[in-house]
């Protein structure tokens, strides 16, 4: 009798030792069908049309000091070009230099008075890494050329136009510059006064901003 006992008692033991086993294998499987794996991309917050791509880390490095952004659609569109104001509102964030702009004196130039970009460009005039076109503008919504870029990133770096001047006129003498020193990295620009896109853009800051 003793021993039919002792016999009960181990299957409902071996019993119990299943049903929790085979519960808590069940809550496991529960909570992995609710984890969201997607979210474990950590390029899942750029732009899709950049990932996977040779200028993914410029894009990356640039988006996360919130120097540039995408577009509303969420790409990056790396062939569109960018406009000088553009550009300069990218070196003034670049610089860090967006603190306290609209204490900074007018440029002077006639066509931003209404302009969204306004601020930036008086920063950036008051800072001498920016010029306007010689005739009282500034063409803020004109395109940004490749010699504008390396200008812009070289004269924000103190480098003055009087002493590029040792180099030749504009913009050869900035072409030049951007020769020796290599800034333009594995980015070819065949015409220094064509629009620069946003890829090239991001690559040639990405390669000239400290990291």
């Amino acid at each position: 009798m003793k021993g039919k006992i002792e016999m009960k008692r181990k299957i409902i033991s071996i019993l119990l030792a299943l049903t929790f086993v085979i519960g808590s294998s069940a809550a496991v499987f529960a909570e992995d069908s609710q984890i969201d794996y997607s979210q474990w991309d950590s390029q899942s917050a750029y732009p899709s049309d950049v990932v996977n791509t040779p200028i993914f880390a410029a894009v990356k490095f640039l988006m996360d000091k919130k120097i540039i952004s995408g577009y509303d659609d969420g790409l990056f569109h790396a062939d569109r070009n960018i406009t000088r104001a553009e550009f300069t509102k990218m070196m003034v964030i670049a610089t860090n230099n967006q603190n306290g702009m609209d204490q900074r004196p007018d440029a002077g130039f006639t066509d931003i008075e209404n302009h969204w970009a306004k601020d930036y460009i008086n920063t950036g005039t008051f800072l001498k890494f920016i010029n306007g076109m010689g005739d009282g503008t500034f063409a803020p919504d004109g395109n940004v050329t490749y010699a504008q870029v390396i200008a812009i990133i070289v004269r924000s770096k103190g480098v003055t136009d009087a002493e590029m001047s040792a180099y030749g006129k504009w913009p050869d003498n900035y072409a030049k510059y951007a020769t020796m020193y290599n800034m333009t990295g594995d980015v070819t620009v065949s015409d220094w006064d064509a629009p620069a896109s946003r890829g090239d853009v991001a690559k040639i800051l990405y390669r000239n901003l400290p990291k």
